[in-house]
């Protein structure tokens, strides 16, 4: 096996990431997840550390002396920190990930829960009551800071380092011996930990991306029309409905196009069903020329569609018909044996229910074909009454 791709799976494993078209995601996922847990930690160490100042002030004026005050410092700080952290995370709720000051937080978050764990041990170490605040702060630590399992290493790495230095120093080398022997083996444990928690997230990760990305695609393709790619009846339905709504509240005009391709039974029939599929792929695609990003195409069925013009009134939406009938009759020059043209019914809201919408532009239709066919028809706004005057 080639070199390059040994040490690329070795590094893989020690160091899980996710593919390269998800990592920009994973990050942001991970920072903004780092964030929330700096809240919940912060808030656990804000209690549990209280309990312990509130249980060392039964003292009382002894926690000031030499031999308590580290104490004192320590549990103050401890409560302290975390406090400062709550506060500002809670007025700044909205606090972007990937921010210069998110990712200062979500870091120096565990370097002070790893600074408490040292000399908490180191303390206790020296009144022979072991590493117990280290190993239970560092098994914690290595389940925070998402995606930095580098970084989370070097903490952890450093953390025993110090540990063993400031142990080597401050107590006599028989007693603190078993105690960094300790400490090593709970810093190994901690960074397998963190891998096999990394590896998990990683892997949780892709396959709840590839989910999402399946039920987009999904509720993509139930809102399409297969052969012209349009919406479908379902989906302008639901549009429609959301629109009218927002026209009235905001006291918008809008128009609805039904459009109807003329003589289609004539071209199935008589070119077969292939060149049919055909002219209706082209007929929407003429028909989307002339609409604008705000605005919805979609597929009613057989030879028929709907265009939803909002913030669209009588007048404009006539001339847009209009533009897309003289479109639609381009068609010829590809078409040739066949005479490609379209009717089209236009309807305006007057706050009536999508239903009466769609009933009105059909009756447009009707009217447009009643004329000779290649017609544009509208159903007349119905006038407003000015109130009599008392």
């Amino acid at each position: 096996m080639d070199t390059t791709k040994v040490y690329g799976l070795a590094m893989s494993r020690l160091f899980p990431k996710p593919k390269p078209a998800l990592k920009a995601e994973y990050e942001l996922h991970c920072n903004a997840n780092n964030l929330k847990y700096v809240m919940y930690f912060s808030l656990l160490a804000c209690v549990l550390f209280g309990l312990h100042l509130l249980h060392h002030f039964r003292l009382g004026l002894a926690v000031f002396n030499t031999e308590m005050m580290p104490y004192t410092l320590l549990y103050g700080f401890s409560i302290i920190y975390p406090a400062f952290n709550i506060l500002f995370l809670s007025k700044l709720k909205y606090l972007p990930a990937l921010t210069p000051v998110a990712t200062f937080i979500e870091v120096m978050f565990p370097v002070f829960m790893t600074c408490v764990a040292i000399f908490l041990s180191v303390l206790g170490a020296q009144v022979g009551l072991g590493l117990t605040p280290f190993a239970v702060i560092m098994i914690v630590i290595c389940f925070t800071l998402q995606g930095h399992l580098v970084l989370l290493s070097v903490i952890i790495t450093l953390a025993f380092c110090v540990l063993a230095t400031l142990l080597f120093i401050n107590i006599d080398i028989q007693i603190a011996s078993p105690l960094i022997a300790t400490g090593l083996t709970t810093s190994i444990i901690c960074i397998v930990l963190a891998n096999m928690t990394e590896a998990m997230r990683v892997k949780q990760f892709e396959a709840l991306s590839e989910l999402n990305s399946n039920n987009r695609q999904l509720k993509l393709l139930a809102q399409q029309d297969h052969l012209t790619g349009l919406l479908n009846r379902r989906a302008v339905d639901q549009i429609l409905t959301r629109e009218l709504a927002r026209s009235e509240r905001f006291d918008h005009p809008l128009c609805l196009l039904m459009i109807d391709i003329d003589n289609f039974k004539h071209i199935n029939d008589a070119y077969g069903h292939v060149l049919g599929d055909r002219v209706l792929v082209d007929v929407s695609e003429a028909i989307k020329l002339h609409v604008r990003d705000i605005d919805y195409v979609g597929r009613m069925g057989g030879d028929e569609f709907l265009v939803v013009l909002v913030e669209t009134g009588h007048n404009n939406g006539m001339q847009i018909a209009d533009r897309m009938r003289d479109e639609v009759s381009k068609l010829n020059r590809e078409h040739q044996d066949i005479a490609v043209t379209i009717s089209i019914g236009l309807g305006v809201s007057e706050k009536e229910s999508h239903i009466a919408l769609i009933e009105k532009a059909d009756k447009a239709l009707y009217m447009a074909k009643k004329a000779g066919k290649n017609k544009v028809r509208s159903v007349k706004v119905t006038p407003v009454k000015p109130a009599d005057n008392p």
